[in-house]
């Protein structure tokens, strides 16, 4: 039974005593709890509470902090670069994301992806975007939220991600498939930082894929099949996080 949430409370120095918290409330009652039913409550910064349910009222919700386990970041960083997409289908393309072990996410600007029209729409984007990754985060029992930033142009994003580790694009014309790459490289001997690029519908245009590889891009091919953004990233993804955290 779920019995994990997020809340928006700074809660740290209440351990141990009975707090009431509005942020759980509706995920409460949606999740049917009942006093004394048992509880884990994520900041999405590394911390985890153990409490029990005390009393849910219409508004607030009373609980007992019982304990607290705090987790260390993973050295090891796997950064997302995705093209802005369908509004629906990239908010279900990030909760699907964010339930992974990825770092950061970075929504691209490129040549064939879809615009946001100003400010207010990103700040409206971002807003919902980070619901999102929190509501993934709790999901999965992640102790840390993957973190979206701002949109930003193909060329930016070059050169955010210009001294990673690992940086590769994915591309179906590429020489090298994934799994070739990753059977060459031993993911357990180090932490790395790693930026992937997946492209949009219509892929990368030829010159960008030029100027990735001027800022020292590899491309690689997915399979032999040509996938839509949204099952790309996805299976970019995987693999890379399934080999970067197995052991």
């Amino acid at each position: 039974m779920h019995n994990r949430f997020y809340i928006e409370e700074e809660i740290s120095p209440y351990l141990g005593k009975e707090i009431t918290l509005s942020s759980i409330t509706n995920h409460i009652k949606a999740f049917r709890k009942k006093a004394e039913d048992e509880i884990r409550l994520y900041d999405g910064f590394g911390n985890v509470y153990f409490a029990k349910v005390i009393q849910i009222s219409k508004k607030f919700t009373k609980v007992k902090l019982i304990s607290k386990e705090t987790f260390s970041k993973k050295s090891t960083k796997i950064n997302l670069f995705l093209p802005l997409i369908t509004s629906h289908l990239m908010d279900q393309l990030l909760s699907r994301l964010c339930e992974m072990e990825i770092s950061e996410i970075f929504p691209v600007i490129t040549e064939r992806s879809i615009n946001l029209k100003d400010g207010k729409e990103i700040d409206s984007k971002l807003l919902k975007w980070n619901k999102i990754s929190k509501g993934a985060c709790v999901l999965a029992g992640k102790a840390f939220a993957t973190i979206i930033n701002k949109p930003v142009s193909l060329k930016d994003s070059f050169r955010l991600a210009a001294n990673f580790d690992i940086k590769l694009i994915a591309s179906p014309h590429a020489k090298m498939f994934l799994k070739d790459y990753i059977a060459s490289k031993d993911f357990l001997s180090k932490d790395f930082s790693a930026g992937l690029f997946i492209g949009p519908e219509g892929d990368f245009s030829g010159q960008e894929i030029k100027l990735s590889e001027e800022f020292g891009f590899i491309p690689v091919k997915l399979s032999n099949y040509i996938m839509s953004t949204f099952v790309a990233s996805i299976y970019f993804a995987s693999n890379l996080t399934c080999f970067a955290f197995s052991g």
